[in-house]
């Protein structure tokens, strides 16, 4: 049996995994965030720790946990820990969430210009981690002087468990850190911020052990000491490999409360957007660029909240079934954060032909088929850069409707396989822990055996009434 961890931004959550791809266990345990009036949103990496260790031996109590093999680790990305020459923590982690860094990113970018960053981080900008860097070094000098090294979440607790901080490629991406030619962190950028290598975790491929369970870790952990440990890996690729998506044309796709793309290729490839990050995958040969949506379930929590607040999923479905397709004539452009999905006229959410006859229930399917036309576009962007889009996964929260995914469907005209695991990253993270211990296995081969269920939605008979609605709806970006 395999063990998967994912420390999430909200929440901490295990698998435990058998041979065949069957969960056999689980666990989970809340984490918080703190918000300050200054835009800064902050965790404590002890309570990430203390979760991490309450859901591993959730999951391990209800197995035979001498048989528990391996663990994976996946990780929320980006949130930066300062850490002192014994490794302990400074202050609380300032999370990927956290905006006070913006204004040194934005002055970054004047200076050096987004082309160095293309061609430097995989990304037509400067955030996260070089933004926080400049910041603390100003508004934190006492902190900054103390600290030895930076860590992030995943890979600290990847040290806790076995003694070696450590991350791989797309843990140092999402830090906007790494060169994806180089597949190391870029020296320029590091310069730049009076950094060296050697204050970084240690970068690993994913499938290579940063360590093995230290046996005090084990004993709050309710594990045998002495398993490998893989390093911290972006829960986005996580969860494109717990979804099986490893080969090139794989675009997987989470519904949150943004919808993310990870697509794949089987070459390294300039940013198809100014928004899209690229990244070697965990899966060697392949490279993915990850393109949020921004909006995504935001936008339906938004027309719920005008019904009254929060609506079962059986009653969304409830509600989708009830209006024909185009919504009888509404058209929603859910770009209500903003982002790349504002458009380059920069006016966000939109709404047409609304007439007294519609309903919330008419709102909420516009809104749906709204985020398929965002998907859909997303696409054409993805196409038109000559970048192959093969077969559509879908995960999280839509992919489980009875209606979402027949909608993505006909909008997009392909066919969207539909993830069932709702823990899709743990999953991926259990399918590296995997690797840990069967290293003559290709991650590829391992990923089909071990992928959760799928059921693939098709396109139906409503093609041509949705492309004539994606065509309206891409005239916002024309305008």
């Amino acid at each position: 049996m395999f063990l998967g961890l994912d420390l999430g931004t909200t929440n901490v959550k295990t698998l435990v995994v058998e041979a065949g791809g069957r969960v056999v266990a689980e666990g989970s345990a809340a984490v918080d965030r703190l918000c300050t009036p200054d835009g800064g949103v902050e965790q404590d990496i002890e309570q990430i720790w203390q979760a991490a260790c309450a859901a591993v031996r959730q999951a391990a109590a209800g197995v035979e946990a001498a048989r528990i093999q391996a663990i994976g680790v996946s990780s929320q990305g980006g949130t930066l820990q300062l850490l002192d020459p014994l490794g302990k923590p400074i202050g609380r982690a300032v999370s990927w969430l956290d905006s006070r860094g913006r204004p040194f990113d934005r002055r970054l970018v004047d200076e050096l210009g987004e082309d160095f960053f293309a061609a430097h981080v995989g990304y037509r900008g400067s955030a996260l981690t070089p933004g926080q860097v400049l910041r603390l070094r100003q508004e934190a000098p006492e902190e900054w002087a103390r600290a030895a090294s930076l860590g992030f979440v995943g890979d600290v607790v990847v040290g806790r468990l076995c003694g070696r901080r450590a991350h791989d490629a797309t843990s140092l991406s999402i830090a906007f850190l790494l060169n994806p030619s180089l597949a190391r962190a870029d020296p320029e950028l590091l310069a730049r911020l009076e950094l060296r290598e050697e204050q970084l975790p240690d970068l690993l491929p994913a499938t290579t052990p940063a360590g093995r369970l230290r046996r005090d870790a084990a004993e709050q952990l309710g594990l045998v000491a002495g398993i490998p440990v893989s390093p911290a890996v972006h829960d986005q690729y996580a969860g494109a490999l717990g979804a099986g998506s490893v080969r090139e044309g794989d675009v997987c796709f989470g519904t949150g409360t943004a919808w993310v793309l990870v697509a794949n290729h089987g070459r390294l490839h300039p940013p198809v957007t100014p928004q899209a990050i690229v990244c070697p995958h965990p899966v060697v040969g392949l490279y993915g660029q990850m393109l949020s949506m921004v909006n995504g379930g935001s936008a339906i929590e938004w027309v719920t909240s005008l019904a009254g607040g929060a609506i079962s999923p059986q009653a969304i479905d409830d509600a989708l079934e009830a209006v024909p397709p185009a919504s009888e004539g509404l058209v929603f452009w859910p770009l209500l954060v903003p982002g790349l999905g504002s458009g380059p006229a920069g006016h966000g959410g939109r709404i047409n032909g609304l007439t007294l006859a519609h309903s919330v229930k008419h709102l909420l399917r516009a809104a749906v088929e709204g985020l398929a036309c965002e998907l859909a576009r997303h696409l054409r962007l993805l196409a038109g850069a000559d970048f192959p889009v093969r077969r559509l996964l879908m995960c999280g929260r839509g992919a489980a409707s009875r209606v979402t995914p027949a909608i993505v469907a006909d909008v997009t005209g392909q066919p969207v396989a539909c993830v069932s695991q709702p823990a899709v990253s743990a999953f991926g993270a259990a399918t590296i822990a995997r690797a840990l211990v069967e290293p003559g296995s290709e991650l590829v081969q391992l990923a089909d055996r071990f992928a959760p269920a799928r059921r693939t939605v098709l396109p139906g008979e409503h093609g041509g009434t949705y492309s004539r609605l994606l065509e309206e709806y891409l005239q916002h970006f024309a305008e």
